[in-house]
């Protein structure tokens, strides 16, 4: 009996300490504590949306670049009607109602591309900001003669400054003559930058020579179709050389010379720039068809003066055999 009195007290004891233990491991933190498993389909959760996001942010921004792809192409197509009969001013007015179609879309672009999003999309917006800038820069071309800075590229993507308030002191107004240094319109055009604007897009450096080489198309096709304005401007005799507001825009042998100058600038980049070669072989063309169409302009209007419409069937197959072929296919080519 004293054995079994000693031997209930310890069991006891030992009995009641196996429920507490039990109790502990269902109800204590080790219980609500998610296995490998669900870690694991919880983590995969979280990439499926975030790849969806990010799928459909791209198939967003692959549509607005298309868009200002489609819109950029009707802007040159446009330009290109410049001289053909129709208004300088008029074309003008057109092509500028096309670039504010442009900034409106790269608004829309400007809110998918923010912060680290631009680098990680950029590749996919490339070529429509690329197609947009070789219409800018057509667009300046014609207007000035000469090829816009990636400053001046940069600044058409800046939003309408906002009117300042008017000042308080009572100092003269300041002139709005254009050519008055201060005038708002005197400043160059880089200096919204300094504004505290944002602008739509930031345009790279390998953007904005991409649309440079493209550009030499559209020269290329403004030189072939000068060919036949240049040669029925030759017969009419010197009395004409200075008549006519659009004569500039034919002078082929002022668009050769910036072909070649682009073409001399950009060889020696085509190591840095992966898509650089293949746009050197089609400016390549270009130049080609631009120093063929100058001889032809030279020697064979002086070979056929006395003869119209020789000179008229010379200018159509220069037109046909030029206007239409390089220029659209080695984009093509280079966007492939």
């Amino acid at each position: 009996m004293p054995i079994q009195a000693e031997t209930t007290p310890t069991d006891a004891p030992a009995a009641a300490g196996v429920a507490p233990t039990t109790s502990s491991t269902e109800t204590g933190p080790d219980a609500v504590k998610p296995s490998r498993a669900d870690t694991l389909l919880a983590a995969f959760t979280s990439f499926r949306a975030e790849l969806d996001a990010h799928h459909a942010q791209r198939e967003r921004i692959v549509k607005l670049s298309r868009d200002v792809t489609a819109l950029s192409k009707q802007l040159i197509f446009t330009l290109h009607r410049v001289g053909s009969g129709k208004g300088k001013r008029a074309v003008f007015d057109e092509a500028e109602a096309k670039m504010d179609g442009l900034r409106r879309l790269f608004d829309k672009l400007q809110g998918e591309v923010r912060g680290a999003d631009f680098w990680r999309y950029e590749r996919s917006v490339s070529p429509g900001i690329q197609e947009y800038l070789e219409g800018f820069t057509f667009y300046h071309y014609l207007e000035h003669h000469t090829l816009p800075t990636l400053e001046q590229a940069q600044a058409s993507l800046f939003p309408p400054a906002a009117p300042a308030p008017a000042p308080a002191s009572t100092a003269p107004p300041a002139s709005t003559d254009p050519s008055s240094p201060s005038s708002p319109a005197a400043e160059p055009a880089p200096a919204a930058a300094a504004s505290g604007r944002e602008p739509y897009f930031r345009v790279t450096v390998d953007d904005y020579l991409g649309g440079v080489a493209d550009l030499t198309g559209e020269l290329m096709r403004l030189a072939i179709a000068s060919v036949g304005k240049n040669l029925s401007d030759s017969l009419a005799g010197p009395a004409t050389e200075c008549e006519g507001e659009d004569k500039g825009f034919a002078d082929i042998d002022r668009i050769g010379t910036l072909v070649r100058e682009i073409q001399g600038e950009m060889t020696p980049l085509a190591a840095y720039a992966r898509w650089l070669p293949k746009k050197l072989q089609v400016l390549d063309q270009s130049l080609a068809k631009i120093e063929n169409a100058s001889y032809n302009l030279r020697i064979r209007g002086a070979e056929y003066k006395d003869s119209p419409a020789m000179l008229q069937a010379l200018a159509r197959r220069e037109a046909d055999s030029g206007g239409a072929g390089a220029g659209a296919g080695g984009r093509d080519e280079v966007a492939a």
